[in-house]
Formats: C-alpha cells, structure tokens, sequence
C-alpha cells in the first residue's frame, strides 16, 4: 500500500488518515531514489540521473525518442510514491508539461488504436468499391 506520509503526520493519532498496524505489519521507507526512468514505447529504455532543468521530453528525446507504435498523446508520470500524473486537458489547451521529481518513472504506453497499414488501406479500398457500385446501379435506373 502506497501511503502519503507528510499527510499522515500532519493529521495525528485518531484522524481520517490514521492507519492501523497488526502484528508483523512492516513499514518500509526506500531511499531517496536519484534517477528518472524512462520506459514503454521509445527507442532505448533507460534511467538517467534527476536534472532539476529536464522536463518530460527531454528524458524521452535522451531515450532515442518515441518509436512509431508509441501512444504520444497518453505518456505519463509514476511518481516514487505511486501516484499517476497524467497530462492536464481544459477547454481548448492541453498541458504536456509535467514538472519531473527524482524516482520518477515515465511511461510511454502503446497506441493499441493505431491500425497497420494494408489493412487499413484495404477497408478504404473496400469502402470506396462499394460506393461506386451504389452509384452506378442508381445511375443504371
């Protein structure tokens, strides 16, 4: 379980946030992780060390990149503490930007919708024979 403890400490014994522990329970804080890491759909998955001046893309360019399965418009963020930032979308304006933590890891998913090229090639193929053969029994009439 993925606990927020700064929360966990502001509320005290006894509030909402508390958490109960059983015998053999065991709370493990890992160490301050210093790198980003970057996986999914690019070119060389990799873990880089935190640079406070790099943004999102910039860990995905220093991976080779996104390759062409890749779903550009669904990266996101796991942050070290397991939460999810995704990218922000508002009326008319989407937000890439993500300010990135260390232990971050960056997630490039694949684009499942994408669909390859000759079949795709052979529905419009498919489409457009059948339109003309509608025209032309309606145009035989």
């Amino acid at each position: 379980m993925v606990i927020d403890l700064s929360g966990l400490m502001a509320g005290g014994k006894g509030s909402v946030k508390d958490i109960s522990l059983r015998d053999g329970d065991l709370l493990v804080v890992p160490q301050q992780r210093q790198e980003v890491t970057v996986i999914g759909e690019v070119q060389n998955g990799s873990s880089r060390l935190f640079a406070e001046n790099l943004r999102r893309d910039d860990y995905i360019r220093l991976s080779g990149g996104t390759t062409r399965k890749a779903d550009k418009g669904r990266i996101y963020v796991v942050r070290a503490d397991g939460s999810v930032m995704a990218q922000q979308e508002g009326w008319l304006r989407r937000n890439y930007d993500v300010a990135m933590q260390p232990g971050d890891t960056i997630v490039v998913p694949l684009d499942t919708e994408r669909m390859p090229r000759l079949p795709f090639w052979q529905a419009v193929t498919q489409i457009v024979y059948n339109l003309a053969v509608s025209v032309a029994a309606i145009n035989s009439f």
